[in-house]
């Protein structure tokens, strides 16, 4: 969380003062600029440890845009114009470094948005299945910009436990609860990606908005063991209130052996 509070101190320290400019029609409106750019950094910081810029595109960024009801266009003919009068790009910041760093206090918060994620660390991978995730199977989210997704990351241990063929399933029970709240908007996003260690990747994105059983499941690379796995549930509504949730149960994440490869390793003890 404090990387974000830098963030926004940095971009508020480098904008100067420009004279006073109207802005056009077509220029996305601070107030709604803002809310974006909260969102849009908070994306940011979650996904900076990943390699794939593709992956951060079409799973992560690509979901802020929608939800904020813009195209990535306009948003970046809109930043081109708040870069060229950064007296109101400064103004903009200056709110989100304010909002933040209130969040913070009031939730007496003091890790890293990066470290709030579940770092999944298996003792056992024995077997032609093996359950990966060791974190509580629930979580309540919300639309808070704190509280409202589930991150998880994974590094593949370097032994026999995962070999070329494997395959992986993120699956979970989705309960959409509005809270009483009428015609209130929700909707949430899935993704993962998958390293493999001869640099290949694997990505693949969900959106949902209704109560369910989801998952996604990951075809095999016979080429290459697995290396690393991240991953991510988002949601958002659009009420004030805070009171409709996303809440998320058996959550799960599966990895299993291809049936001829455990043949083949089997062969070989003989």
């Amino acid at each position: 969380m404090r990387r974000l509070i830098y963030i926004f101190s940095l971009f508020t320290t480098m904008l100067v003062v420009s004279c006073e400019v109207e802005r056009p029609d077509d220029v996305i409106p601070p107030d709604k600029m803002e809310a974006l750019l909260y969102d849009y950094h908070l994306v940011q910081a979650m996904s900076s440890e990943y390699a794939s810029a593709e992956y951060k595109e079409k799973l992560m960024f690509d979901h802020v845009f929608k939800k904020h009801k813009v195209t990535k266009e306009h948003f970046e003919r809109s930043m081109e114009w708040y870069t060229r009068y950064p007296k109101h790009l400064k103004k903009i910041y200056t709110n989100l470094e304010t909002q933040l760093q209130s969040e913070v206090d009031k939730m007496g918060e003091t890790k890293s948005v990066l470290d709030e994620g579940v770092s999944l660390d298996v003792a056992y991978l024995g077997g032609d299945t093996a359950e990966l995730w060791t974190s509580s199977r629930s979580k309540i989210l919300s639309a808070t910009p704190l509280n409202s997704r589930l991150s998880f990351d994974f590094t593949a241990p370097k032994d026999s436990s995962f070999m070329a063929g494997d395959s992986l399933s993120f699956s979970f029970h989705a309960a959409f609860l509005n809270g009483g709240v009428k015609d209130v908007e929700q909707s949430a996003h899935a993704g993962i990606l998958l390293i493999y260690e001869d640099g290949a990747y694997a990505g693949y994105g969900l959106d949902f908005s209704k109560t369910g059983e989801y998952g996604l499941t990951v075809g095999r690379n016979m080429k290459s063991r697995l290396k690393s796995m991240s991953g991510f549930v988002y949601y958002h509504d659009n009420d004030t209130t805070v009171l409709p949730k996303l809440v998320l149960n058996n959550v799960s994440l599966k990895r299993f052996h291809h049936p001829t490869k455990m043949k083949m390793k089997k062969g070989k003890k003989k």
